[in-house]
């Protein structure tokens, strides 16, 4: 298990080194925490290792104010009629630093999307899926992804692995 975790490091550290939109810098202590309703988020560049493929989810400040992020976004698989299909994502790594974002300016976290087939399928009971539902950092409206011929996996496969995982938004 060590070993994959990191080659799972190193993939996400790959990811991150293809570098980010972002414009963020370190915060002001009177901006806001950025609201879901001002971020656009978008799927970025994408790679894999290990029986998992890694895409950056961006968050772009629409919003007409500079706003903050830190931390991690919430993530989890959903249906067509937008219920949760499994365990949402886990963390992986340290929080961050708070990011400052003006109008515009865009911050990235790496995702992490196991291969459903590598599970037991009785334990995974694999499930087809719309996208993900992402609540970013510090927020409690959801925003979402669709994705297209994607699968989840409806039972608890965390004795075994995680079916998601998520590290903190950087710039």
């Amino acid at each position: 298990m060590r070993r994959f975790v990191g080659v799972a490091v190193a993939a996400m550290a790959s990811l991150s080194a293809l570098g980010g939109t972002a414009a963020a810098r370190p915060a002001p202590a009177e901006v806001d925490t950025c609201k879901s309703v001002d971020l656009g988020i978008a799927f970025g560049r994408t790679g894999g290792a290990a029986g998992t493929v890694y895409r950056e989810v961006l968050f772009t400040n629409r919003g007409p104010a500079t706003c903050v992020l830190r931390g991690f976004p919430g993530v989890s698989y959903v249906d067509a009629g937008r219920n949760q299909v499994g365990a949402a994502a886990v963390r992986v790594g340290e929080r961050g630093p708070l990011l400052t974002l003006p109008h515009g300016a865009t911050v990235t976290s790496d995702v992490g999307f196991a291969q459903v087939d590598n599970f037991d399928p009785d334990v995974c009971r694999k499930t087809p899926v719309w996208g993900i539902k992402v609540f970013p950092p510090d927020e409690t409206a959801p925003l979402y992804l669709p994705m297209t011929d994607q699968y989840g996996c409806a039972g608890d496969v965390s004795p075994f692995g995680n079916q998601l995982t998520v590290t903190s938004v950087r710039a």
